[in-house]
């Protein structure tokens, strides 16, 4: 299956196709298959719209076929029967501008519903037929991409099939009922002005062609910039860890810069286009005056009329370059309609399509229950691009109600047994057999159903408990869910949550521990009663006590149910019964425990080497003491913190939460925010100009009254032929020459324009994500400062930017201009017009303001819904893995969209839905109609005028003035949508600042002022009188309380406890991720907080319990521990992780490509020193590696620096035992050169530990000098 991201989800390893694939048309979706998704009454919103928009296209034709006969009236003798005449015409204009009011209303409100519908109907199912792919799918994707490209590719639909449809009816209308009216005045002169026609044509496929090269150039720099946002935020705790935020920004920035040089190129051309679009509205009054001009002066006979052409069917050609000037501005309608039908394609390509691992595929068999088991045939299994086999002809049975435990190195292949169990995919060869029947014959979904998984990197959703466990088992009653937590060991730390199973568990599950975050997922598998249970290392995030209850839990459960017991510790597994022996793909071994001891083969040597390191002095005395009331009772609700965890948040519950929302507040009105946006514009120089470019070209329509009139009035007053003859040659050169000084001036303007706007949207996006990326970790705490949220403004909200900066000030100076050249024109050929041009301005200007601010508020009503929903989305498409082994996509698609509609998974047509349409549309409505009764008011003082005896021609000059001054308002009014939305983008990017800033006062998270050297790093450490609560927590749950600890120089210590303890709080202190609420914290005797949080964390080196390796190459992710490290230093540092071998060998264990890096990484100097594995890239979180192989590229990454101070966070938990051995051999030896801190479950890992502390409850309980026993 094609990948279904074509603007920019390729793979990295695919910018050698790049050139290619930029040469190729995108292939595009028609409007019919868009309109597919709108069923009952929005077919009939769609028609009734369609009607309303090209009658109200209509409109302004018709206002110039009553004008023109006004203009004829003004060649009558007699001033009383002008007056009278120009009344009747007057009334009519009158009867228009009441048709427009409801045309405009209808139609706007009308495919402002349907947009929203497909919008809504679209990204619902988008987001399920994501999250229905297989994984040979997402192999192909950039993950950290797809949340981005959906935002944009369903906002691109929504406004193409909405108002931009409308508008381009609206143009339609405009044109054929110009032409309409223009060839019932003369069909001799309407077919002459086609050549005006084909002038615009060509000229809009021009302006097209332009428009998609700029655009296409600047989506590839935000694709890209928006998948490393979604990727260091994510793992922005490694970010702080290695002090990369510069190198973050530098690769964010890297994506801007390296299309600067290309955006800016397109200044030209982009100011060329719109000094095209500029020169039709000139072109469409010069050319068809010439003609009109010349057969009023041969006296061309106008066959309709059965007489010579007059003034008034002459001025009917305004009517068709209405047409013409609506035409020309709807080629930026056109590509956003061509942008909307690219971004089309691929959604419906993906809704429509059917994965090759189909979940629900109809002619599968029913599954209702395990039998007998299942059976690998002659199972081989090769991932996607990978260089070996996963599995080399594998075959084993595993009996309905038995235990198989599946053992060996890592990488050779357990987890890929577990991966083909769960149908995740399919083997290159052999059979699978599930109760005699191929599983590939079987109803998936069903099948999944019945399967517990808990994998080796446990990820729960940003949720509740509660709907966390739900998305295991959507029937799961409060009694159900319960009796899980209590079998996985977890209901003891939960029920003491002041909101119980319904506490949010963060990102990831990242407001708890490790050991809490893996019961609650043991939990949900259990919560499904499933027939099979597949643990894949489903215990090795638990402290030495809990794994013990929990294993006693998995041992507990009912021989009916089948499980699959994935494991490095043998301990875990010796109950099983069968247990296998896996090496490089091949099974080695089989048998039970007692069996493999007498084959005396690879399992009992992995047996000997356990049983020796748990045997051995390691600090059991003091790590393994039971609770002494025998159970978890003596746990408080101020033990339930976070140990482990990925964000180091208390588990609280929201009402605890201190919430920082991301939403606009009143404080930011129009003024305030367009200040904001002004202040970041640059190059400053450039912004004068701008505005008086911006003020020339719509001050100068109105000059353009002049001629035109002039010419006009020869044609009504005289009859000479000669006399216009010579209006010709004086006035058609000034509009030409206007015409041209137009054309140079726009183009000028429009270059420097997108040079303007291409900086400011660089500037924001750059500073944005720089301010974000510098932020301290309880930031990320915050409710609305979700990944999802935080990447949706990064991309959607600073895209749309621009119509909050740029274009409102072109439209708003010309308007301006426009207006007061329109007004200073009508005083100073009549006063009263004068006065009536005074009194509308106004009127326009409150009406145009109101549409602003009710469209504002319309998008405002569904932003909660949009902000749960870019949260869903990140969260679940970049953890495709869980939500694949849940089966239960479509109960998650319901939480998020059916919520919004009353609990239907459908668009609604709801009173508040209908509001939100409704009132934009009916100021809209009355805007333009408002315009269009100036012409009646303009009728109205022109009459009065000639009756008094004033000059013809200055009535006509003014009402001519008035229509070109407030042409620019009208338009306004229409593309409202755009600017209202752009608004409310710069309002969220201005709140999120504000956030920021307001945030970086109250933090205590201050950096220090003295570098801290590696000597003073070397020396002692001490936490002094320590109470610490994170940011969030009540005020009487605290992780840390009077603690006190002091670390000599060059010592190894230990640190123990259950889960949740508070044991990575420490090193979190350490780290200043957070600051102690009382006491202190010293190196060699200084507070840690005057050392400069960069050179601070320089001398550390990181290893967590869940490796977090970033898409990019195996060197880049190792020097991220050191980015000016040699190719010398990077080869000594994958050895002494043990990494070098399986990279030198390109042996790579996890799922899918051996890819290698592109152009850009590959031109590393060091490249050349080092084996070509190290180009290889791993993957989206390092999913191309196995588990064991991630740990040791992490190992390797924090090793580089040659830290003085290294903490190792359950760092060989995902290693098997005897890489295990030969990582904590070369691990001891670096701990030997300076000072270490080490957090461990497992005995063996403490056993080189100079002292091992265990803590309880936040105080030392246990202090013990492991060297006393050496």
């Amino acid at each position: 299956m094609e990948p279904t991201n074509p603007e920019g989800s390729d793979s990295r390893n695919s910018s050698s196709n790049n050139t290619q694939e930029n040469l190729e048309e995108p292939k595009k979706a028609t409007l019919g298959e868009i309109y597919e998704y709108i069923t009952g009454p929005y077919y009939m919103l769609f028609i009734i719209g369609s009607i309303a928009a090209f009658t109200g296209g209509a409109d302004y034709p018709f206002i110039i076929f009553f004008l023109a006969r006004v203009f004829n009236d003004f060649g009558e003798e007699s001033a009383s029967t002008m007056h009278d005449k120009i009344m009747d015409n007057a009334w009519f204009i009158m009867g228009v501008a009441g048709i427009a009011f409801i045309t405009n209303l209808v139609y706007y409100c009308c495919f402002t519903l349907i947009g929203k519908k497909i919008n809504y109907e679209l990204r619902w199912r988008y987001i399920q037929a994501v999250l229905r792919q297989d994984n040979s799918w997402f192999d192909k994707q950039i993950v950290e991409g797809i949340p981005t490209t959906i935002h944009k590719n369903l906002r691109d639909i929504e406004v193409a099939s909405g108002r931009t449809v409308a508008f381009l009816i609206y143009s339609v209308g405009t044109v054929i009922s110009g032409a309409g009216i223009t060839f019932g005045a003369g069909w001799i002169f309407c077919f002459t002005l086609f050549g005006v026609l084909v002038y615009c044509v060509v000229l809009g496929g021009f302006v097209e062609y332009s428009f998609g090269r700029v655009a296409k150039v600047s989506e590839d720099a935000f694709q890209k910039g928006g998948i490393q946002a979604e990727e260091s935020i994510s793992a922005i705790k490694v970010v702080k860890a290695f002090g990369q935020e510069e190198k973050c920004t530098k690769d964010f920035n890297f994506h801007l810069e390296n299309k600067h040089d290309e955006i800016m190129s397109m200044a030209w051309l982009y100011g060329i286009a719109f000094g095209c679009l500029e020169t039709m509205c000139y072109v469409a009054v010069a050319y068809p005056m010439l003609i009109g001009c010349f057969f009023v002066s041969e006296s061309v006979d106008n066959s309709f009329a059965d007489e010579p052409y007059n003034a008034g069917d002459i001025f009917t050609y305004q009517a068709i370059q209405l047409g013409f000037y609506f035409l020309g501005n709807s080629v930026r309608h056109q590509f956003t309609l061509k942008k909307g039908l690219e971004a089309a394609y691929p959604v419906l390509e993906l809704i429509r399509s059917t994965p090759d691992i189909n979940l629900d595929d109809p002619a599968a068999l029913d599954f209702a229950e395990l039998n007998s088991g299942f059976k690998f045939e002659d199972v081989f299994f090769k991932y996607a691009d990978a260089t070996k086999y996963a599995l080399n002809g594998v075959s084993f049975d595993i009996p309905k109600g038995k235990t198989v435990a599946i053992v060996g190195p890592s990488g050779s292949g357990k987890s890929t047994i577990a991966k083909l169990v769960e149908r995740f995919y399919d083997p290159t060869s052999g059979a699978i057999f599930v109760d005699g029947n191929n599983m590939k014959d079987i109803n998936l979904r069903n099948y999944r159903n019945k399967i517990g998984y808990v994998g080796q990197e446990p990820c729960l959703f940003n949720e509740t408990i509660r709907e966390n466990m739900i998305n295991s088992y959507p029937d799961a009653t409060d009694e159900d869910i319960v009796e899980a937590l209590k079998q996985a060991h977890a209901w003891s730390f939960v029920d003491k949550l002041p909101q119980g199973i319904d506490t949010h568990v963060g990102a990831i599950g990242g407001r708890l521990s490790g050991g809490q975050k893996q019961r609650i997922a043991i939990a949900r598998a259990l919560v499904r009663k499933p027939d099979l249970l597949i643990f894949d290392e489903a215990t090795s995030a638990l402290d030495i006590e809990s794994e013990k209850k929990v294993q006693r839990a998995i041992d507990s459960i009912e021989q009916t149910y089948t499980k699959i017991v994935i494991a490095h510790r043998l301990t875990t597994v010796r109950n099983a019964d069968e247990i296998i022996v896996l090496e490089d793909g091949n099974i080695i071994e089989r048998g039970n425990h007692e069996r493999l001891l007498e084959i005396n083969g690879t399992y009992a040597d992995l047996t000997r080497i356990q049983d020796a390191a748990m045997n051995s002095k390691a600090g059991s005395k003091p790590v393994d003491h039971e609770n002494p009331n025998g159970n978890e009772n003596r746990q408080t609700q101020g033990d339930i913190y976070l140990g482990e965890g990925d964000e180091n948040q208390n588990l609280l519950d929201d009402d605890e939460l201190r919430e920082v929302k991301i939403e606009e507040t009143e404080e930011f009105g129009f003024f305030f925010v367009m200040k904001k946006v002004f202040s970041q514009m640059s190059p400053g120089y450039l912004i004068p100009f701008i505005i008086f470019g911006a003020t020339f070209v719509g001050g100068g329509m109105c000059v353009l009254t002049y001629p035109q009139v002039k010419l006009l009035m020869r044609i009504i007053m005289n009859d000479s032929g000669n006399f216009i003859k010579e209006g010709i040659a004086i006035y058609i050169p000034i509009i030409m020459g206007m015409c041209a000084i137009m054309f140079v001036v726009q183009m000028l303007t429009r270059a420097a324009l997108h040079v303007v706007n291409s900086n400011l949207i660089e500037t924001v996006r750059s500073t944005l994500y720089d301010t974000l990326i510098h932020q301290p970790l309880e930031f990320y705490d915050q409710k609305d400062h979700n990944i999802g949220n935080l990447t949706a403004i990064l991309s959607s909200n600073v895209r749309e930017l621009n119509g909050a900066s740029i274009e409102i000030y072109v439209f708003m100076y010309g308007a301006c201009a426009g207006m007061i050249s329109g007004i200073t024109i009508a005083f100073i050929f009549q006063w009263n017009f004068g006065v009536l041009l005074l009194a509308i301005t106004p009127v326009s200007a409150i009406a145009v303001g109101v549409t602003f601010s009710l469209q504002y508020g319309s998008q405002s009503g569904t932003k909660e819904h949009e902000s749960l929903q870019e949260k869903m989305v990140s969260d679940f498409v970049c953890n495709y893995n869980t939500v694949a082994s849940l089966a239960n996509e479509d109960v998650v698609i319901k939480r998020y969209f059916a919520n919004e509609n009353g609990g239907e998974l459908s668009y609604t047509l709801t009173p508040e839905n209908f509001s939100e349409a409704f009132y934009p549309a009916l100021t809209c409505g009355f805007g333009l109609s408002f315009f269009l009764m100036g012409y009646f008011f303009c009728c109205l003082v022109a009459a009065h005028n000639i009756k008094a005896g004033k000059d013809a021609e200055k009535q006509l000059m003014c009402i001519i003035a008035f229509a070109y001054s407030f042409v620019a308002v009208s338009f306004m009014m229409v593309n409202t949508p755009d600017f209202g939305r752009s608004f409310r983008s710069a309002r969220k990017i201005i709140a999120i600042q504000q956030a920021i800033k307001e945030g970086a006062q109250e933090s205590t998270i201050k950096d220090g002022y003295e570098e801290l050297t590696p000597e003073i790093a070397q020396k002692e450490i001490e936490f002094v009188g320590v109470w610490f609560k994170y940011p969030t927590a009540d005020e009487d749950m605290w992780v840390l309380r009077d603690f006190n600890l002091k670390i000599n120089a060059g010592e190894s210590i230990g640190l123990a406890g259950e889960s949740g303890c508070g044991k990575s709080t420490v090193t979190a202190l350490l780290y200043r991720f957070y600051e102690p609420d009382q006491g202190y914290i010293t190196i060699g005797g200084k507070p840690i907080t005057q050392f400069t949080l960069k050179s601070l964390r320089a001398c550390f080196g990181f290893v967590q319990q869940e490796p977090l390796l970033f898409n990019t190459t195996i060197m880049e992710n190792i020097t991220y521990g050191k980015s000016n490290a040699t190719s010398d230093e990077i080869l000594k540092a994958a050895k002494i992780a043990n990494c070098s071998e399986f990279i030198e060998k390109r042996d790579f264990d996890g799922e899918g490509a051996d890819s290698t890096a592109n152009e850009e990484i590959d031109n590393d100097y060091r490249y050349v020193d080092l084996p070509d594995g190290y180009k290889t890239v791993c993957g989206s979180r390092g999913n191309k590696l196995s588990g064991g192989q991630k740990q040791r590229v992490a190992i390797a990454r924090a090793v580089i620096s040659n830290p003085k101070l290294m903490i190792l966070d359950e760092a060989t938990s995902a290693l098997d035992e005897h890489s295990q051995k030969v990582v904590q051999e070369a691990l001891d030896a670096v701990m030997t050169k300076c000072t270490s801190i080490v957090i461990a479950h497992r005995l063996s890992t403490l056993g080189k530990c100079d002292r091992i502390v265990r803590i309880e409850r936040g105080v030392i309980a246990d202090d013990y000098d492991n060297r006393k026993d050496e």
